[in-house]
């Protein structure tokens, strides 16, 4: 995956901080394009506001001038730190998570990345409605901006083994984490969090042994690792440093232990909407993964899946 063309999206009144800068090192790297967007809240008021006053669209047309030229204000001071970009500026009008979806659409963006760390949060791991709704209904990539402490340099990339009809999504998700790490000179571990889900059933209504459960449980992980190891395979070459990572428990609570425990600085996790392939779902297992990680997140969908934003 080429990540030539990136979408950053930009608060109205909102400085650009260490978490923006992350984002602007890592497309220099690339040489990609980049696109600050900014969207402007469409109220319902303002359709009684002009039907009392007449000035909605004068005021709106004030407010896009006047943040165009704050973004190109952005550009100007960017350039001369970030040489390999060409930046553009984009102003919306309307929801900022469906204008954000329409706009990557539009450029075919490799990747949305949007600032989601508020110091205003009650939770380290909050994230906001918008940032949600990106994750659960745009076909393209996002990228979730934690707190910046420090450069990417851990990711880790969440695996999901337990059907073999999930391995063209792994792969995809494997090439992008690769792809990823090598950008950003960090090292990559792959992930896969699972369990003897029937061990009960068997002992209580199979008469299985517990010699005989440990032996299936044996042969089910080291089935798994082969299937990790076989998504890494066409990387042997790489720049990237890979590691894989086998854990047992319940993936909601496993993983993000895991995660807070190696002090991983991303993730790289597959996402679903409302409705898909199971266990790429955001509000099962996903998202209540998310809501426990701080750190930056990457979420991206099977080539299947249709954004319900798009026409």
């Amino acid at each position: 995956m080429a990540f030539n063309q990136l979408l950053v999206p930009i608060a109205p009144e909102q400085d650009l901080n260490d978490s923006h800068h992350q984002a602007f090192q890592f497309a220099n790297q690339c040489g990609a394009k980049v696109t600050l967007q900014l969207v402007i809240k469409e109220l319902a008021e303002y359709k009684d506001i002009f039907h009392l006053s007449g000035s909605t669209l004068d005021v709106l047309d004030h407010a896009t001038k006047h943040y165009h030229d704050a973004l190109n204000q952005h550009i100007h001071n960017l350039n001369s730190q970030y040489p390999n970009i060409q930046f553009t500026s984009k102003v919306d009008v309307g929801v900022p998570f469906i204008e954000i979806i329409k706009e990557a659409s539009h450029l075919g963006a490799s990747m949305v990345i949007i600032d989601s760390y508020r110091q205003s949060k009650k939770e380290a791991c909050e994230r906001g409605s918008n940032t949600l709704n990106l994750m659960r209904k745009s076909e393209t990539p996002i990228w979730s901006l934690g707190k910046v402490s420090a450069p990417v340099k851990q990711v880790v990339a969440a695996i999901d083994l337990t059907n073999s009809d999930y391995y063209e999504f792994n792969t995809k998700l494997v090439e992008m984490a690769v792809e990823f790490c090598t950008k950003m000179k960090a090292t990559l571990t792959l992930c896969h969090v699972w369990q003897l889900e029937s061990e009960g059933f068997l002992r209580d209504w199979s008469g299985y042994s517990d010699i005989e459960i440990a032996l299936l449980a044996k042969k089910l992980r080291e089935e798994r690792l082969t299937r990790l190891n076989d998504l890494l395979a066409p990387y042997a070459d790489s720049d990237a440093e890979i590691h894989t990572a086998l854990l047992e428990g319940e993936t909601r609570e496993v993983f993000p232990q895991y995660v807070t425990d190696n002090k991983m600085d991303l993730v790289v996790m597959g996402s679903m909407s409302r409705s898909g392939i199971s266990g790429f779902v955001l509000g099962n297992t996903a998202e209540d993964m998310l809501n426990k990680l701080d750190c930056s997140v990457i979420t991206l969908k099977p080539d299947s899946f249709k954004s319900p934003v798009q026409p």
